[in-house]
């Protein structure tokens, strides 16, 4: 049986969040999906009161407040952004991230802070460049890349995440056991109408990763080359 937190704390404001967080072993909770999955040594900190739960949309980015829930998201994109563009492919790959259950559960900020290997999600990220608004307690800007490739995970509470909105093309393919297993390998991609065809990929390292070799190598209009790219990243 999982060991219970230490304490449990539900903050009404972000300044009291970031205090309760400075203690030795306090953990912020989202929607509990990895947290609670397992034994927790100290207190907890929910931040469901936050209001961190909001989307805003400008005309060239869209900004998701970190305890939002996949379903919530998906739902926001599906009643507000159209079926084209980053929606179409942000709705592919939250789809593909677990059950129903889970995407009730799970936040966006909780995705990205576990750094899953095999998020579909957290690739599409990679491809649309998004950002991430840290809180520690200044408030700082780091891309979604830098956050992944660090060895350990970035300090700081994921607050924000900023995805540059533009038209567009994406799609992700995997290779699973089964349609409902998480995949072995995937990769997606997203072809700006102004620019050129980004890729990631998950099941190839520790964390999803751009193939930034292979991206150049099509850019260049060398397909075998960007194969030859793409396998050597494995």
């Amino acid at each position: 049986m999982p060991k219970k937190p230490d304490a449990y704390y539900r903050p009404e404001t972000l300044p009291e969040a970031l205090r309760l967080l400075s203690q030795p072993n306090a953990l912020p909770l989202g929607g509990g999906t990895s947290l609670l999955a397992g034994d927790v040594d100290g207190a907890v900190v929910d931040l469901q009161a936050l209001g961190l739960n909001q989307v805003q949309q400008t005309q060239d980015q869209l900004r998701v407040g970190a305890t939002l829930t996949l379903a919530k998201l998906s739902q926001w994109l599906a009643e507000n952004a159209g079926p084209t563009g980053p929606a179409e492919l942000l709705q592919q790959v939250i789809h593909l991230a677990g059950p129903n259950t889970y995407r009730h559960a799970a936040t966006l900020g909780g995705v990205i802070a576990s750094r899953l290997p095999d998020s579909e999600l957290l690739a599409a990220l990679l491809v649309l460049e998004a950002a991430l608004e840290l809180q520690t307690p200044e408030l700082a800007t780091r891309s979604l890349a830098d956050y992944l490739m660090a060895a350990e995970r970035p300090s700081g509470l994921i607050t924000h995440v900023v995805i540059p909105w533009g038209n567009g093309r994406g799609v992700s393919e995997r290779i699973a056991r089964t349609p409902a297993d998480y995949p072995i390998v995937s990769v997606t991609g997203w072809q700006p109408d102004s620019a050129n065809l980004r890729l990631a990929a998950t099941g190839i390292a520790a964390r999803p990763v751009r193939l930034t070799a292979a991206e150049a190598a099509l850019a260049a209009g060398n397909t075998m080359t960007a194969v030859q790219a793409a396998q050597s990243a494995c």
